[in-house]
């Protein structure tokens, strides 16, 4: 079988380059190298979550492998059959446990059998998505087009320890339905969740008092629950979920989800109102599925049996590049309307 080329510095050019062509190549059976892994990163070339990432893959899928190591710049991935499992990975770092998640879970959702799988690292750590948005946002949304996936926590994990622990149960399909997302119907219910893991209790409270006072100041009620969380190290986290109604039969409802991590030297009034000023900007957009969501779905419409259409607050760069990745793989057609950094609308019509 030919083996498809990619370039790991195209467009947005870092880690998601690298997970969704391991999905996409599990799935399909397809095997890749790619060249030139995150080369424009501070820290090119793969770091620890990375090789999970990697091994994760070649474990479901029994794959032959070249290049996994730290600091590797190239990788060849051939993969064999996926296969349901049961499995513990300790990525060793406060590495997201969420994106090595989403590496598998496409691909172990046409395996052969359900998978039991456990990812030890950070759970609510920067630049990636928290626990608590895979949970109440990305699954449910996959639920619609048939996929079931259920994740609970044991434990959270912040940087720079980590140590936290993430189940993930997967139940194997045949095949998943179309998502049409093109409306946004009225907000049902907007919910929040203001946490400390290891600090006084005092500051998800001040997190969560920032917050209700910016949201009132736009006539906007939240119902936030404060919490004590159980973990290694120090660290604070504040989230809104946002569910929305149906707009018509025709078109499915959406949710939205904010998040925002506290620092040190970074006061918790900031924590509270950085993620809620991330919510009204969307609320303001009147587009159903937000900027981060649109590029983890398009892997997934890519491999339903008919034409997925959805609107979104804003196309990204790491949207355009997942789009371009999932291209190498898959002869699908796509079309976008609108400009990076604008509101837009994109039909994805598979093979």
């Amino acid at each position: 079988m030919r083996m498809i080329e990619i370039d790991g510095s195209f467009g947005e050019g870092g880690g998601q380059i690298l997970r969704t062509a391991l999905a996409m190549s599990c799935r399909l059976k397809k095997p890749f190298r790619i060249f030139n892994i995150r080369a424009s990163r501070k820290k090119p070339g793969l770091m620890h979550q990375h090789t999970t990432c990697v091994t994760a893959a070649q474990l479901i899928s029994d794959a032959e492998v070249k290049g996994n190591f730290i600091g590797s710049s190239e990788l060849v991935f051939i993969p064999g059959k996926v296969k349901g499992c049961h499995v513990t990975f300790d990525i060793g770092t406060a590495g997201s446990t969420s994106l090595v998640l989403q590496t598998i879970i496409l691909p172990l959702c046409f395996a052969d059998s359900e998978s039991d799988i456990t990812v030890r690292g950070g759970t609510h750590v920067p630049w990636s998505p928290p626990f608590h948005y895979l949970k109440d946002v990305f699954l449910p949304l996959l639920k619609i087009s048939g996929i079931t996936v259920s994740i609970d926590i044991e434990r959270w994990g912040f940087y720079p320890k980590g140590g936290g622990i993430i189940k993930a149960l997967v139940k194997p399909i045949k095949s998943m339905s179309a998502l049409r997302l093109e409306k946004r119907g009225g907000i049902k219910s907007l919910k929040g969740l203001s946490a400390v893991g290891n600090l006084p209790l005092s500051i998800a409270e001040r997190q969560k008092t920032s917050a209700r006072e910016f949201l009132k100041s736009h006539n906007i009620k939240a119902d936030i629950e404060v919490l004590s969380i159980p973990s290694i190290g120090q660290g604070t986290f504040f989230f809104l979920l946002a569910e929305f109604g149906k707009p018509s039969a025709a078109v499915e409802a959406s949710r939205a989800g904010f998040s925002s991590l506290g620092q040190r030297g970074k006061r918790a009034e900031d924590v509270g109102k950085e993620a809620s000023v991330e919510f009204v900007r969307f609320l303001q957009s009147n587009a159903p599925v937000e900027k981060r969501l649109a590029d983890q779905i398009v892997p997934y419409l890519a491999l339903a049996h008919e034409k997925s259409s959805f609107a979104t607050d804003e196309i990204t760069k790491h949207l355009l590049t997942n789009m371009w990745v999932i291209k190498k793989f898959l002869p699908v057609q796509t079309a976008i309307s609108g400009k990076e950094g604008e509101k837009g609308y994109i039909t994805i019509t598979p093979c």
